[in-house]
Order: C-alpha cells, then structure tokens, then sequence
C-alpha cells in the first residue's frame, strides 16, 4: 500500500468479502504520505484477520517480502492496492488446489480502464499456439519450460510478469528462500517467479477474470517513467541470468533444440525499445539531454550489443518509425521498430 486512499477501500473490500473466508490478509503500508494508513488500520481495528505492518517506502518487491515474512497461511496471493478481486477468487483457487494439488494456481484477470472500461485478457501458453479458450489448464513441467519460452517471444502482457492474481504454496516459498530481489524495479516479478517455477511439477491455470487490474489516467509506474540507465541494465543482466539458470538448473528435456541466448536477446530488446520509446514521448526541452544520456549510456552497453542482433519481433508485432518520430537522430543505433504493446 503506497498512498492509494482513492482505491483502498474498494481493494480491502474485495479480499475480506470473500466467499472463502479463512484468510490473513497483511497489509503493507510502504511509508505512504496519505490517508492510507489510516485507512489500513481502520480496518485493522474491525476484523482481527488483517494484520497491519508499516515501514519506511522500499518499493512493491521489499513490502512483498515484509508480507512473505509475516505470512502465515499455507498460501499467499499479492494484491495491489488499487486493484480488486471477484468475490468468489479465494474459493475458486482453493478448490482447484484442492482437485489438483498444484503448486502454482494461476487465475486470468482483466483491466480496467480508466474506471470505465473492462477489457478481458487474451492467453497463451506456447511459442507458436494460439490465444486459449478452455476453462482450465494444466501444464506439466515440460509445458512450464514452454510457457517460459512463450514469454520470451512474446512478452508483453504476459502472465508470467506478475506476482499479483495467483496462489503460492508459503512452504515452497519458505523452504528455498524465495523473495523478490528488491534492487530491482523492472523484472522483479518475473524473477521471483522463474525461481518460484522451479520447484513446480505442475501449475493450473483458470481462464477466468478473477483479478482486476485498474488502469489509471495520468498515471505513470517506475516502468512507465523516463528510462534509468543503470537501473535498466542492471536488471536486465539479472534477467539474462536468471533465465539461463533456469534453464540450466531444471530438466525440460530441451537439449540442444533451442538458443536460450537468443531467446532471451530477443525479449531485453523489446523491453528495450518499449522503455525508449516510453522515455521520447516525455522529451522536452528541458529533459532532452539527459533523456539521451541514459539512452545512450543502454546502447553502448555490452549486454544491448549482444542481444540486438537476436531481435526477431512477429509479424503484426512491430511497426517502422521514421527517424524524426524517435526524436533521437544521432543515437548511435536506428530505432527501427517499436514493439506494438509499446
């Protein structure tokens, strides 16, 4: 919770009105300015199943492993501040633990937007599949490697990029010391989860929109704002590696049939190009040159050099842009394609 008072309640509301009521829920007040603290512990104060714990502001990975510290259930599910849940999420993911005992149950979600509009979300699990339109799946271990590799092709708005809208065994979590690395600010989620996957057999996915993602006007998240160099890079080579590892470390049965290097070349790039092109759209004059500093300092890194000449992007999932629109004439790579999502 980090000065979230407009969407608060509604999130509060959301978890302890569950039909599944057998819950801790922990909230996290990340050295908020706003009211909601207040709020926090207003709620505190009428139902003894929400634990209330302030700190000084660390960001969504740190307040995440405060949660994973103090947690006490058999599962965990993140929720966002200013997001919300169906009323029936909690019992629909039990019951599929339940009939399935897996280690990892992922419900889909939905986005709302600008408190307007609800727009379902499309998945899917393989490389070169479809979007899924079945109830429930499930994937075996060697489909984990693939959804992973799915990921990486196609990264954008994909399941695998976030902590939120799932059920984690805490005894898998605690057993293996998983937390999120909180010196991170873009790839967080995405880590945790790889090591999260590999103790996983098995996980099942229900294809309904069991966790709403809002949206807001006006609003702009770390990976929204100007692109920090350092930072970037610094994340991406924890992305490289943890990936590899993966990889490495698990028994997929891929051999030699596919280039993990290349994959994971091809998906720093689209996030690259994103960020970029996030970054040109706030230039002014005021900002203009150190908008290009940090650019600059991410294309002259090594990591970027070894990963451009992987970028391979779908047809339909990139668009040429001619070189006034980047604004970055002299950059000393062309900004030829953008990523759709971007």
């Amino acid at each position: 919770v980090y000065n979230a008072e407009k969407f608060l309640r509604k999130s509060i509301d959301s978890v302890i009105n569950q039909s599944y009521n057998n819950i801790e829920l922990i909230l996290i007040n990340d050295g908020s300015t706003d009211n909601s603290g207040t709020i926090c512990d207003e709620y505190a104060l009428n139902d003894n199943r929400i634990k209330v714990i302030s700190q000084k502001n660390s960001g969504p990975a740190a307040s995440r492993n405060t949660g994973l510290r103090h947690a006490t259930g058999t599962f965990v599910y993140f929720l966002d501040a200013d997001d919300f849940i169906n009323i029936r999420t909690i019992e629909i993911l039990i019951a599929k633990y339940d009939q399935s005992r897996s280690c990892l149950i992922m419900g889909n979600f939905c986005k709302l937007i600008y408190n307007s509009k609800t727009i379902n979300q499309n998945v899917s699990f393989n490389p070169d599949g479809g979007v899924y339109t079945d109830k429930n799946k499930t994937l075996s271990k060697v489909e984990i490697g693939d959804y992973v590799r799915h990921f990486l092709k196609h990264p954008s708005n994909h399941l695998i990029s976030y902590c939120w809208g799932r059920l984690y065994k805490l005894s898998i979590i605690k057993e293996n010391n998983i937390f999120s690395n909180g010196k991170m600010r873009l790839f967080e989620d995405y880590v945790f989860n790889l090591e999260y996957l590999k103790h996983a057999e098995k996980i099942v996915f229900v294809n309904e929109p069991l966790y709403t993602y809002t949206m807001h006007e006006n609003h702009v998240s770390a990976s929204m704002g100007i692109v920090n160099g350092d930072s970037l890079l610094h994340d991406m080579n924890i992305f490289k590696t943890k990936t590899i590892e993966f990889f490495q470390r698990t028994s997929y049965g891929f051999g030699s049939m596919f280039n993990i290097e290349k994959e994971v070349g091809h998906a720093l790039i689209h996030y690259v190009i994103i960020f970029f092109i996030r970054s040109c759209r706030q230039l002014t004059a005021q900002n203009k040159r150190m908008i290009y500093g940090e650019i600059n300092k991410i294309v002259n890194a090594s990591i970027l050099r070894e990963s451009i000449k992987y970028y391979s992007p779908s047809k339909g999932n990139s668009r040429i842009l001619d070189r006034k629109s980047t604004r970055l004439n002299s950059s000393h790579i062309p900004l030829s394609r953008m990523p759709s999502s971007a």
